[in-house]
C-alpha cells in the first residue's frame, strides 16, 4: 500500500521543528520539498530512536532556494520519530512538503485487481 501525505508549512526565521512524524515502515521513504517563499530555506531531517530524547541528522542539512524542489530519500533503517527542522522563512506558507511511504499491508491484499 502506498501512503502519501502533504501540507504547506510556515518556516520561521530561526531553526525550529516544523514537522514531526512517527515512522515504523521498513521500506524506503521519500520526502518531497518545494520552497514556495522568496528566501532560501535551511532544512535538516532528524530521527530519534528513544522517543525524542536524542536526535541524529539523517543525511546532511541542506539549502532550498526559492522555487526549488528537492527529493530526499529516507533509508529503510531509519525508524522511530522523524522531524523536519527549518529556518530562513518569513513569508506565509513557505514550504510544501509531501511524504510518500510503502507498507506491506497483508490485511488488504488485492485478490483480482482490475488494471
Amino acid at each position: 500500500m502506498l501512503c502519501t501525505q502533504s501540507d504547506v508549512l510556515d518556516v520561521p526565521v530561526s531553526l525550529s521543528t516544523i514537522l514531526t512524524m512517527r515512522e515504523s515502515s521498513t521500506y524506503q521513504r521519500s520526502l518531497f520539498m518545494r520552497n514556495l517563499g522568496t528566501t532560501t530555506l535551511g532544512i535538516q531531517i532528524e530521527s530519534s530512536l528513544d522517543g525524542g530524547t536524542t536526535w541524529a541528522i539523517v543525511g546532511t542539512a541542506f539549502s532550498l532556494a526559492s522555487g526549488e524542489l528537492i527529493v530526499k530519500e529516507i533509508a529503510a533503517t531509519v525508524t522511530g520519530i522523524l522531524r523536519v527542522r527549518a529556518s530562513g522563512g518569513g513569508d506565509d506558507r513557505d514550504l510544501e512538503v509531501a511524504y510518500a511511504r510503502i507498507f506491506n499491508d497483508t490485511g488488504h491484499t488485492w485478490v483480482a485487481p482490475v488494471l
